[in-house]
């Protein structure tokens, strides 16, 4: 959801609506993964009594509230001004004016834009709940029916100051532990009540399969298994106190843009759609009973998400029973006009949403003219009030689950000493610690022919090491976008607190220097400095900065440097190459010339950048996608060995741009010559440890399976033959041999846990499957979404690299019938 300053304001007109996703997926199944328990998960079913409420208020509003109920506004659009005391902000007459409408909710930050007045950084709890306590005082006196506050937060109440920041989705993908993302999504749901707002815009259900993308560190990776089990989790973390909504968006194929550019057209098959894209849509719906979803912006096949009756009314409320309250992403219904160009004018698009979709709510950036639209169609009978009823009734529904028409309503302020606390700081630490990926770890030069070390950790207390890169000492670049504003920030002050990662590193090595070499971007260049030709070139300031930090590279034990992306939200973070910026490969490439010392890349990013050539010469990498505040320190406790990493890859880190696929791709795709697996950097699931886990004893308990009604349980011996104490994710994949419906996947993810073993500790992991894990969904939308499996071999794969089917038997490659 777009949140934009004055500068940025793409539209002055609008309609808003209310769609949110939510896709089934039979196949999904988390009880082997969940928490024990996930205790407070809401149940949809509301009480008669509270049923009978909302009936009785449905019947005594007018035709015009019942409009008002049905649109979000920006609270931009009501404040005077982003004032050092908030209460000033507001604008009184007009928050009069709207409670006489019946406006039925408000959303955003004041505080979206990349700086703020007099020094402030967002509002405090407690200054969010003057401003909210405010406005539902406004309310009240004029007999309206109580708002409900919605907000973007995607790793934490990062607009809530001094809140407990998350590491980002994709980073909190990295760990594959389940247990973090329900911490992750009960502590933003209780910051965020603590400041008076029980609506979370979270989580992003979108798989990562086109890695260009700026929205990719949002999602939680590109595998439909791990969103889903993951996505579950952080929605009854939402969800556990009862008091607070998550919302599972963007409702469906955003997250495969053609083009890689933000809010492009998605080109997607149905059968793609509904094995791919819907289940952890579904997942939200049926295990974790989520109460609200957010349509998308873009168009899939061309045809706009928002007012798509297949995908709205077929897909999300018929095929996924889904009945909660769906709102549309900020000012989509008047984006029908202006650019899906399907409609001539925002009456006819506004016709359209209703008539094609059961979207709820509205969401436009002002009121404009949505609410005397709508009640124009209504007036003039081209609208039924039936269709408003069924809205308004499920918008109601939300609020009285929330206890928001309790009189007075629950404001939870018991919970503003609460937000920052240390023990939720120290979970998102954990989260942080474990979201770190090791993917290349080489012996120490000189290299010792009897017992090599490898360069990581750093074993030598007293090491020299010279720590640099664009984003060495800035605690904002890990945190990226949606932080404290929503393109995030280069203040590294404005991160309540935590370490940069030079500062981090510092704190456990004595002998640390820093010099940043080279910028995050490639802005300072001289066209005219340099031969004739030359296609970068360094000013005289940074041609210096570079110089000496290579001197102090060439006096170094070890050289750490830090490279990445700097923040960016949606369209900002456009991208044509994943390649990162050729200064920083430049600089990686001069260290590596100049000196013999080990170079150690980190690299902080919100996607997979390639780091091309010079991976040739370095000798450890170090990935985290967007830790933030806690990152400094979760990468200086990997590099000395305080962590062992357990971080494993959520996506295919791709070698180049144009061969950026998923892993799960077909198995007829080849990208060479003789048909051989597409190339890739590091492949999903990919990830190194301190010690070594060994895997034996692959058992399975039948090798022929009724296709419908048999189960299959799958164990495995994991020991830890290492000499120090490590986590490992165990991943399950299947391979079907052939499937005559459809070209069937390389293979596919069913199942992973994450287990923790002492040096010489042994455990016997144990998976179930059933039908939904060897079955496909049948493309027939609008359906019911009706799985079938057929008769023939399947492959069982234990890792990420487990091959099955070649000359060579893989003890961890089994294979089962089913008949």
């Amino acid at each position: 959801m777009s949140r934009r300053d004055s500068r940025m304001m793409l539209y002055l007109g609008g309609v808003a609506s209310v769609a949110w996703c939510m896709v089934y997926m039979a196949q999904v199944h988390t009880t082997m993964l969940a928490p024990a328990p996930l205790a407070g998960a809401m149940h949809l079913a509301a009480a008669p009594s509270d049923a009978d409420r909302v009936e009785a208020l449905l019947k005594s509003m007018t035709l015009a509230q019942k409009v008002g109920q049905m649109t979000q506004i920006d609270i931009g659009d009501i404040l005077y001004g982003k004032s050092r005391e908030p209460a000033l902000a507001i604008n009184r007459a007009k928050v009069a004016v709207y409670a006489k409408l019946g406006i039925g909710s408000y959303f955003n930050s004041p505080f979206d834009a990349n700086s703020s007045p007099h020094g402030r950084v967002g509002w405090s709890a407690s200054e969010w709940r003057v401003v909210l306590n405010t406005i539902a005082a406004i309310y009240k006196e004029h007999s309206a029916v109580p708002f409900i506050y919605g907000i973007d937060t995607t790793h934490g109440a990062n607009y809530v100051r001094n809140a407990t920041l998350f590491p980002q989705p994709l980073a909190l993908a990295s760990t594959f532990n389940v247990d973090l993302a329900y911490a992750m999504g009960r502590i933003e749901a209780k910051d965020s009540l603590a400041a008076g707002i029980p609506w979370i815009f979270s989580p992003v259900l979108g798989i990562a399969m086109q890695p260009k993308w700026s929205r990719v560190y949002e999602t939680m990776g590109e595998d439909p298994h791990v969103v889903s089990t993951l996505g579950v989790a952080v929605i009854r973390g939402i969800q556990s106190s009862n008091a607070s909504a998550a919302c599972m968006k963007h409702f469906i194929g955003y997250s495969n843009p053609t083009s890689g550019n933000d809010r492009a057209d998605s080109i997607i098959t149905d059968f793609d759609l509904v094995n791919y894209y819907a289940p952890p849509f579904l997942a939200a719906v049926r295990d974790g009973n989520v109460l609200s979803a957010m349509e998308t912006y873009t168009s899939v096949n061309g045809d706009p998400v928002v007012q798509s009756t297949k995908l709205l009314q077929g897909l999300l409320r018929n095929d996924m029973a889904f009945d909660g309250l769906l709102v549309s992403d900020d000012d989509e219904i008047h984006r029908l006009v202006a650019e899906h160009h399907v409609a001539a004018t925002e009456l006819e698009a506004l016709q359209m949403v209703m008539d094609h979709t059961s979207l709820d709510m509205n969401m436009v950036s002002k009121k404009h003219r949505a609410t005397s639209l709508l009640l124009k169609l209504v007036n003039a009978s081209t609208i039924p009030e039936a269709r408003l009823d069924s809205s308004v009734r499920r918008i109601l529904t939300l609020k009285q689950r929330l206890g928001l028409l309790d009189a007075p309503p629950s404001t939870h302020e018991n919970l503003v000493a609460t937000v920052g606390s240390d023990e939720d700081r120290a979970l998102a630490a954990t989260a942080a610690d474990e979201s770190v990926v090791l993917l290349l770890n080489k012996p120490v030069e000189p290299v010792d022919a009897v017992n090599p070390k490898m360069v990581l950790p750093i074993q030598n207390p007293n090491a020299k090491i010279f720590v640099t890169g664009p984003l060495a000492d800035n605690k904002a670049y890990l945190c990226g976008g949606w932080t404290v504003y929503w393109q995030g920030t280069d203040d590294s002050d404005a991160i309540p607190y935590g370490r940069t990662i030079k500062e981090a590193v510092a704190a456990r090595f004595p002998n640390v220097v820093y010099a940043e070499g080279v910028p995050v971007l490639d802005t300072d260049v001289d066209a005219n400095a340099g031969p004739p030709g030359s296609v970068h070139a360094m000013s005289a300031p940074q041609a210096a900065n570079h110089s000496a930090a290579l001197a102090l590279a060439a006096a170094a034990d070890y050289t750490i440097v830090v490279v990445g992306e700097a923040p960016y939200a949606e369209k900002s973070g456009d991208l044509d190459d994943l390649t990162l910026p050729s200064g920083q490969l430049e600089y990686i490439a001069a260290l590596s010339r100049v000196t013999t010392t080990n170079v150690i890349v980190v690299v902080i990013t919100g996607r997979p950048r390639l780091l091309g050539h010079s991976l040739r010469h370095v000798h450890g990498v170090l990935v985290s996608f967007l830790p933030c505040a806690g990152g400094g320190d979760a990468i200086a406790k990997v590099i000395a060995g305080d962590v062992n990493p357990s971080g494993r890859l959520p996506l295919t880190y791709p070698a180049t741009t144009g061969h950026a696929l998923p892993y799960f791709h077909r198995a007829n795709v080849a990208c060479t010559e003789g048909f051989k697996e597409c190339p890739v950097q590091w492949p999903f699931g990919a990830g190194l440890s301190y010690t070594t886990f060994k895997y034996d004893n692959l058992t399975l308990s039948a090798w022929r399976v009724d296709k419908v009604t048999g189960r299959l349980r799958v164990d495995v011996s994991v020991t830890n033959v290492g000499t120090r104490a490590g986590k490992e994710v165990v991943l399950l994949f299947l391979s079907q041999k052939v499937r005559r419906f459809a070209v069937p996947e390389a293979k596919l993810l069913k199942r992973f846990t994450k287990i923790e073993l002492a040096p010489s500790a042994s455990t016997t992991v144990s998976f179930e499957l059933s039908f939904d894990d060897w079955s496909f969904a049948l493309p027939q939308i609008g359906h019911g979404l009706n799985r079938t499996a057929e008769d023939g071999l399947f492959h069982l794969m234990i890792k990420h690299d487990t091959t099955c089917g070649g000359a060579k038997k893989n003890p961890l490659c089994a294979h089962f019938h089913l008949v």
